[in-house]
């Protein structure tokens, strides 16, 4: 168990026996977010209804979508982990997206996660890195994208 001052054990975090951080969640990994449709989105009264339908088109178009940064530590290590698994997704780079800051208020407001990287499996929304990291850990993400039974 983690020394109370890092907040690390109180946020249900423990370390791996090989000195690595290793991040496991309590809570499960996929949530309670509906499968997004390009017909499903709810309108916004602000206009931000076009962008909500454009990442629903892209989230119905794509098994695996990541929305990320191209300089994120985080976002890195997500693809790399799709990328271990021999797994093809839609990567946007918010960052360099003329639209990204919107894009990423948009999938905020969807979500209710600012944080990038921000995945989204078969229309589902998983979630951040911490997330995917864990769900692929118990197993959860590969039965997700029907590699296990």
């Amino acid at each position: 168990m983690l020394p109370r001052s890092t907040g690390l054990a109180r946020a249900g975090l423990a370390p791996a026996r090989t000195g690595l951080l290793l991040m496991v969640a309590k809570q499960p990994a996929v949530s309670a977010f509906p499968a997004l449709t390009a017909a499903g989105v709810a309108t916004a009264s602000d206009g931000s209804d076009d962008l909500e339908q454009k990442i629903a088109a892209t989230v119905a178009a794509h098994p695996v979508v990541v929305y990320s940064k191209s300089r994120c530590g985080y976002s890195a290590r997500t693809k790399s982990l799709f990328d271990s698994l021999g797994v093809e997704y839609h990567a946007v780079e918010l960052d360099k997206a003329a639209d990204g800051a919107a894009m990423q208020t948009a999938l905020a407001r969807l979500t209710k996660q600012r944080t990038v990287p921000n995945v989204f499996v078969r229309g589902s929304h998983l979630g951040g890195n911490d997330a995917t990291q864990a769900a692929a850990l118990s197993g959860e993400l590969q039965k997700m994208l029907g590699l296990t039974s």
